[in-house]
């Protein structure tokens, strides 16, 4: 499959995460809401790395954990972040990521694979469950789902309550994909059109509707991309994009319409993808990822224009590498954003009815400005006067001098 060429431009890597040592695999970046060049990362070998500078360095900051699976900001509390580790529990921090303390109480398994947060609200899951607190991570209680692994977790606010989702990699055969409307520990398991046999590694949750009167929902699995648009009621297959596995999803909180997914697909289908339509249509964002991209983290940083950053790894070779590219076509909250992408061949996408489609290049609908041009034509027509009336008073002075 060609891949479609986004903005122009291509995927630029950051600094090393560790000078001199090779870099790990990276499982989650976060970005900073109040600062967007703070970034954490968490990492398979080099613990949770902070980056006040947008990835040229690098610091760690949990000296006591070397492996983590999750880093995330709380969304209602942009100060405050956490980080879910492989083997050392859970982790919080108040300073935007400088420093962390453990917080584990009533958690049985110290293994956090995942994190979402919402109002008075914070969920993880682990290998043996869901377990969440509403006291800021004082306490944890079990929530259920002791039998399955649990790899993501989603929180979809209502008027009197959270709608709490649940995507695992294991442990069931009635399906993968649980919600549950309340902290009571039941669960109804996602049937219709979801898939039952396929694993769930990601669930996103917009910031505001799209095309519906509720928040639409992702989940991305081992069969492809699935969409709610009705708290997770009914769920349709995503089309246009490439067959497989999809391990990241994400909306741009700026505008829900926005959508980016990722794949670590080995086969060739593997990279970032872009929607601005809703998912309706698709491209390949940008150029210059290794060959048959693994992608393992993907975040977005409100910058103006929009970067997007992710990481790739190679299993086979252990080469790892994190990249940011700028998305002008993009939304991007308290700006407008700028000129989009310019046009490329649609590409047709393997295994999808509907293909990818390059969005045109915007042009600006804006009247021409006329003001330089007036301005000008103004200093010259005074111009032209001054030289008229000197050249009259020139005439008026040689007639004096020569009359008879």
């Amino acid at each position: 499959m060609t891949s479609a060429v986004a903005a122009d431009s291509r995927w630029a890597t950051t600094s090393a995460q560790k000078p001199g040592v090779a870099d790990k695999p990276v499982w989650s970046i976060a970005v900073s809401p109040t600062h967007p060049a703070v970034m954490l990362a968490a990492t398979q070998g080099h613990g949770v790395l902070r980056s006040d500078d947008s990835g040229a360095t690098w610091t760690s900051v949990i000296p006591t954990v070397q492996n983590a699976w999750v880093v995330r900001f709380d969304p209602q509390q942009p100060l405050t972040a956490y980080a879910g580790s492989q083997s050392d529990g859970f982790f919080k921090s108040t300073d935007e990521g400088k420093t962390w303390t453990p917080q584990d109480a009533g958690l049985t398994n110290p293994d956090i694979r995942a994190i979402d947060a919402g109002t008075a609200l914070i969920v993880v899951g682990t290998p043996q469950g869901v377990f969440y607190s509403n006291d800021a991570a004082l306490t944890w209680h079990s929530l259920g789902l002791s039998n399955l692994s649990i790899s993501s977790v989603g929180l979809l606010p209502r008027a009197n309550g959270t709608t709490i989702f649940a995507g695992a990699d294991n442990g069931s055969a009635a399906g993968y994909l649980a919600k549950t409307d309340d902290l009571s520990g039941s669960w109804t398991v996602v049937k219709g059109n979801f898939p039952p046999d396929a694993i769930v590694a990601a669930i996103a949750v917009a910031s505001a509707p799209s095309g519906g009167t509720d928040p639409p929902v992702l989940a991305g699995t081992s069969a492809g991309l699935f969409r709610s648009d009705d708290r997770g009621n009914t769920w349709n297959a995503v089309g246009g994009l490439p067959s497989g596995d999809f391990n990241l999803a994400l909306f741009n909180p700026a505008n829900p319409d926005q959508i980016y997914v990722a794949s670590d697909a080995d086969q060739g289908n593997g990279g970032v993808f872009r929607s601005l339509d809703r998912g309706a249509s698709w491209n390949s964002l940008g150029t210059g990822l290794p060959s048959k991209p693994r992608v393992t983290a993907l975040a977005i940083q409100p910058q103006s224009p929009l970067q997007v950053v992710a990481s790739v790894w190679n299993p086979t070779t252990d080469v790892v590498g994190t990249y940011r590219i700028a998305d002008p076509a993009a939304a991007v909250a308290g700006a407008s954003p700028s000129a989009s992408a310019s046009a490329a061949p649609s590409v047709a996408a393997s295994g999808h009815a509907s293909s990818f489609s390059f969005a045109p290049t915007r042009r600006s609908s804006a009247p021409i400005n006329y003001e330089p041009y007036a301005a000008a034509a103004g200093v010259l027509f005074a111009l032209l006067i001054v030289i008229l009336a000197r050249r009259w008073r020139m005439r008026r002075e040689d007639r004096r001098t020569y009359a008879p």
